[in-house]
């Protein structure tokens, strides 16, 4: 009966965890994701846990059978956990909709979401909190009394294994397949399967002949030097529950300072701290089955305990030397690791492993200690209450130990100060028992003093050793896979904050990067802090430059008069800095999560002067959303640019809830902008995003401010404001902006990548929406992170030669006329590329030539003799291949225009040398397509279609399929459109993912 108790002991334990993850999910929604709004959300479940415990104790006499009562509350935790989500959901909206407006100010809103959570949490976790007194009672009255140190120690072992498989088997399959709902379900269904069988059990075997209160004399110690013999019962179980609460304290200072040390190993992503806390969990359960057998033996158990303290706390501190190692592990598992999903599971494992290499040694010794405690103390007074009283002193610890961890003690000491405490805390617990112990034994006092010693100088070496190299720690080895040298990088500033340790770094062209555990989140290159140089030397607007300064000046650009603005995500401070620059804004509020972010950012003054010097920038240190929930103020603008979606709780500002909540906080005429990147992310997942704003926002444009980073202008308006570009004109931002290549206004307008009216009915097919209880993103980014896999479609409606949404939309993109880019983008460097060319620039004018200039020059001037000759070419179908190659270079990056008399050209040289009609059509098709002449194309898409049937196809079939599309529903023809889509789709050798082929078939069928 036993053994079957364990493994519902084992489920039960799975079913709690996945409550406390999907707990810090769900309340993260309601008060945020900040530093005191994590700590608060654990304070609240251990707080209820120690609370279930407690009671537990104070009542372990008075209760019949606990086995019964265990079901009970199994039973009671299941049904509750049913109804969790539906009361979420009506709570959180009464909240938000009417109380949060009615409380007004901040500080009542907090201490209301503070209640909330408390309220909505608080009674599954006292209920938690009972379970392991009652199950580990039933057990051991059922049992002969000299096996109580091993049922405790199997028992823990079985819930804390339970845990461990519980926090992956949530993280890593139910949540992807059944969301924060179906994930609530299924731990619901386990604690009323838990307890049913519970029920059953208890009535197969009776209780044992004595009760709670005869179990201290039935289970006295069999050897008199027990050191409860030794002092007063009052003081031996205060001794106990002391070092009960101080290990706690100690254990959860440990957990808070290795993730954050593993997070700059292992990375940030929610996966990644997944397996950082089953590592941990494990290492508790593999320690409580270490113990059992040696828990019921001992006559010494303060002894005991005191060597496994010293153990505990020395295995934390020497956890320091092979730390950095585990960078260099790392860098090889990334090596070995293949870029596909058998490669993706073997990452997942490699680190599961490497966090245990870290974390086990101390974790099994902390394992051993509860149920070490436990047995001691039920051969005391307390019988059966010391298994309660244990438990909620040791909860109470653990609330101690996360709260000093994560608010104090990283910011202050730093996560290696935090750690070396931890483990001093353990190794004085473990000397004081020692000492207490010391009169009992023969040379007990020797291995006191012995102990006191080590631990003095274990202490005082870790303490004055160096530290740790922040160009090791800052390396993002995770991603990168190389490992810095120490010392190889400048290293400006270095902190560890309370939700991440900051960096900055100097590169070796000057510029500077802004990392936050080892993820850079902005760079500023050195241009910024020179003098404007002459218009010759000028660089291109790109990366970050060019994102950090359209962001905010193409969102400005959509409410030029907008008077009040807020920024999420400080990062380096320029978008609040640009923003600033506006004569006509009265506020920018930047909302940071990090307050070392804001630190860091002033390392990189003058630059971005405006966001710490202008009066008019206000910094907020909060969660945005818990931000949004708490302000009764309205934005003109609205500009979101947090980290990377694959980071732990960023993707929670890229879901419909919170693009509701950001549109309501939008005054009339208002725009909000988004950042999104298309590196390390799948199209799919970016159509989710964009799913879920378009749920909130009538209307949105995306704007390409790199080859990478995309824009999304959205309002609440049916339609975008026409952008006024005269914002970039005005006297600080031109100012700023002088150190770069002009920017017309036509080469703003040549950004623009697609809207809603072109992207809607694709996105209202079949796209998966992100949101607050479905988090694809946050499950799925750090796969595509690894995979390394990137949103080419969005970016190929630029590189494309016919421009699907610009064509939609027909738009004209004329030539720039301009030999140098003024923004690092394939349409720009096309253009850039296409006047050197015509200008014969030389080949050997390599500061001036970009790539592939001088192949041009030789296919245009070939070109150009043949379109001059009297003879027809020897192989029609490669000849005209190569003057598709000759258009592109003359027009690519434009659309709706093209060299009419280059055309005509090429059509006369056609005519006259009487060329295949595939061919002349196919010409006259091109023409028509890319100058947006519906009929004209249309009227040659059956004779294109033909001519491939035939096996002679004399344009690109992805060219051809878009264009035939579009070509015919133009001209009203929709079942040849959807003729044209069924007959080319397979030729054009896209994924049925791809977003042209999901634009086309929203638009045929």
């Amino acid at each position: 009966m036993t053994l079957l108790l364990t493994l519902l002991f084992i489920c039960s334990g799975a079913a709690g965890l996945v409550y406390e993850s999907l707990w810090s999910r769900y309340l993260g929604l309601l008060v945020g994701h900040g530093a005191y709004a994590q700590i608060l959300v654990l304070v609240i479940f251990l707080g209820g846990m120690a609370g279930g415990a407690a009671w537990i104790a104070r009542r372990a006499t008075r209760i019949g059978d606990p086995l019964r009562w265990y079901a009970i509350v199994e039973a009671l935790v299941g049904l509750l956990g049913l109804a969790f989500h539906d009361v979420f959901v009506a709570t959180s909206a009464f909240a938000y909709d009417t109380l949060f407006p009615a409380l007004g100010g901040t500080a009542t809103v907090t201490i209301a979401k503070w209640t909330i959570a408390a309220l909505l949490i608080l009674p599954q976790s006292l209920l938690l909190g009972a379970t392991f007194p009652l199950m580990t009672a039933g057990v051991l009255r059922r049992q002969a009394a000299d096996r109580a140190g091993r049922t405790i120690g199997l028992l823990y072992f079985a819930n804390s294994l339970g845990a461990a498989i519980g926090v992956l088997v949530a993280g890593f399959w139910l949540l992807e397949i059944a969301g924060l709902p179906g994930t609530l379900i299924v731990a619901a269904v386990v604690n009323l399967l838990v307890a049913a069988a519970a029920y059953l059990l208890s009535g197969r075997q009776p209780l044992a002949a004595r009760d709670a209160a005869d179990t201290p004399s039935v289970a006295a110690a069999p050897d008199a030097t027990d050191a409860g013999a030794a002092l007063p019962s009052g003081a031996f179980a205060q001794l106990l529950l002391s070092v009960a609460f101080g290990t706690a304290v100690a254990s959860f200072i440990y957990e808070i300072a290795w993730i954050r040390m593993l997070s700059l190993v292992l990375g940030s992503a929610t996966h990644a701290f997944e397996l950082m806390l089953s590592a941990f969990i494990l290492g508790l359960a593999i320690g409580a089955f270490v113990i059992r057998r040696r828990a019921d033996g001992s006559g010494d158990p303060l002894r005991q305990l005191g060597l496994v303290q010293v153990a505990m706390g020395a295995a934390a501190i020497l956890s320091l030397g092979w730390y950095l190692d585990a960078f260099g592990w790392m860098a090889t598992l990334m090596e070995t690791v293949q870029r596909n999903e058998a490669g993706y599971a073997a990452f997942h494992v490699g680190r599961y492993a490497l966090a245990m290499a870290i974390m086990l040694p101390a974790t099994i010794c902390a394992g051993m200690t509860l149920p070490l405690i436990t047995r001691a103390l039920l051969r005391s007074a307390r019988g059966e209450r010391a298994i309660g009283t244990v438990y909620a002193w040791n909860t109470v610890g653990s609330i101690i130990g996360a709260s000093a961890a994560g608010l104090w003690l990283l910011p202050a000491i730093g996560v290696r100060g935090t750690l070396i405490l931890g483990g001093t805390i353990d190794l004085a617990l473990g000397c004081w028992l020692l000492w207490v112990a010391a009169p009992l034994r023969a040379g007990g006092r020797r291995t006191a003093t012995l102990a006191l010693g080590a631990t003095a100088a274990l202490v005082l070496v870790s303490s004055l050793s160096p530290g740790f190299d922040p160009s090791v720690l800052s390396s993002g080895v995770f991603r990168y896979g190389t490992v810095a040298e120490a010392g190889s990088r400048d290293i400006l500033f270095y902190r560890d904050g309370r939700t991440a340790s900051v960096s900055v770094q100097m590169g070796s062209d000057s510029g500077f990067t802004l990392a936050t555990n080892g993820k850079p989140d902005a760079s500023l290159q050195a241009v910024w802090f020179e003098p404007p140089r002459p218009d010759s030397l000028r660089p291109a607007l790109a990366s970050d430059n060019a994102t950090q300064a359209l962001l905010a000046l193409i969102t400005l650009a959509h409410a030029p008069t907008a008077r009040e603005a807020a920024v999420i995500g400080h990062g380096a401070g320029m978008t609040t800095h640009f923003l600033l620059g506006s004569p006509t804004m009265e506020r920018v509020t930047t909302i940071e999560i990090e307050p070392e972010m804001v630190e860091a950012a002033k390392q990189l003054m003058p630059a971005n002067a405006r966001a710490f010097e202008d009066p008019r920038s206000v910094t907020v240190i909060d969660d945005a959303r818990a931000f949004f929930a708490a302000t009764s103020h309205r934005f003109d603008v609205i500009v979101s640019e947090p980290s990377n979606p694959w980071v732990s709780g960023v993707s929670a500002l890229f879901t419909e809830e919170f693009y509701a909540r950001a549109a309501r906080q939008l005054a009339p005429g208002g725009v909000f902008g988004q950042w999104l990147h298309l590196y390390e992310i799948e199209d799919a997942l970016v159509l989710g995003i964009l799913k879920a704003l378009s749920t909130q926002f009538r209307s949105y444009e995306l704007y390409l401010t790199n080859d990478v980073d995309v824009l999304v202008v959205a309002s609440n308006a049916d339609s975008l404001p026409t952008p006024d570009w005269s914002v970039f004109r005005t006297e600080d931002v031109a100012l700023d902006l002088a150190r770069f290549r002009p920017l017309s206004d036509a080469a703003l307008r040549a950004t623009w990548l697609v809207g809603h009216r072109q992207l809607g009915p694709a996105l209202a097919r079949d796209s998966a929406s992100n949101s607050d209880f479905y988090p694809q993103l946050d499950l799925r980014a750090e796969r595509a992170r690894f995979l390394g896999v990137e949103a080419d479609a969005f970016a190929s409606m630029h590189s494309d030669r016919f421009a699907l949404a610009d064509a939609m939309a027909e738009r004209v993109i004329a030539p720039l006329g301009l030999a140098r880019a003024p923004l690092s983008h394939a349409r720009f460097d096309a253009q850039a590329k296409s006047v050197q060319m015509r200008q014969r620039v030389s080949g050997n004018d390599t500061s001036a030539v970009l790539v592939g200039v001088r192949a041009a020059q030789l296919r245009d001037a070939r070109l150009s003799l043949e379109l001059a000759s009297d003879r027809p070419p020897p192989d029609w179908p490669l000849w005209f291949a190569e003057v598709l190659q000759v258009e592109r270079d003359r027009h690519q990056g434009t659309m709706g225009v093209v060299d009419a008399a280059w055309y005509a050209q090429v059509e006369r040289y056609l005519t006259r040398q009487r060329a295949p009609e595939g061919a002349q059509s196919a010409w006259r098709f091109l023409r028509a397509a890319v100058t947006y002449d519906w009929p004209t194309a249309a009227a040659e898409v059956r004779t294109q279609i033909a001519e491939r049937d035939r096996g002679r196809a004399w344009l690109p079939p992805a060219l051809l399929l878009d264009a035939a599309v579009l070509a015919r529903l133009r001209t009203g023809d929709v079942t040849g459109a959807q003729a044209a889509f069924a007959r080319l789709g397979n030729a054009a050798g896209r994924r049925p993912e791809d977003l042209r082929t999901r634009m086309l078939d929203a638009l045929v069928n």
